[in-house]
């Protein structure tokens, strides 16, 4: 039987009290905001017909980032159609980790002490198993 490397299973616990916390959050909304920012610059440069002010890109990429799409601003280009499906991607992933996230947090303040100290128990032993 072969286990994870301890790196691995370090990262994975640390990710893992992160996203139960909420620490992750700051970084996460970071992460958006910037993706938005960038996205916009981009189309801005790259279909700048459709997009004559980064205002504009600004407007269209919180649309998207968001996924209200309201159409009012829409890609012509293939490479702005390009970037406008990269976005709308990593939208759908940062808005579902979002969610869960906070779907997490949400669970986590109704959890069962005594139920934790079992759960954390049997992982004990199962590490030790493990080894």
């Amino acid at each position: 039987m072969t286990s994870k490397p301890l790196a691995l299973r370090l990262t994975s616990k640390r990710l893992t009290r992160a996203l139960e916390t909420g620490r992750i959050l700051p970084y996460l909304v970071t992460a958006i905001a910037a993706t938005t920012f960038a996205a916009a610059f981009v189309m801005w440069l790259v279909d700048h017909k459709e997009f004559p002010s980064f205002g504009r890109a600004l407007w269209w990429a919180a649309q998207t980032v968001t996924t209200v799409g309201y159409g009012d601003v829409t890609p012509e280009d293939a490479w702005g159609r390009t970037v406008a499906s990269i976005l709308m991607f990593l939208a759908f992933a940062f808005l579902s980790l979002l969610t869960g996230t906070v779907a997490s947090l949400l669970v986590a303040q109704h959890k069962n002490p005594e139920l934790e100290e079992r759960i954390a128990r049997l992982e004990r032993i199962a590490d030790k198993q493990a080894e």
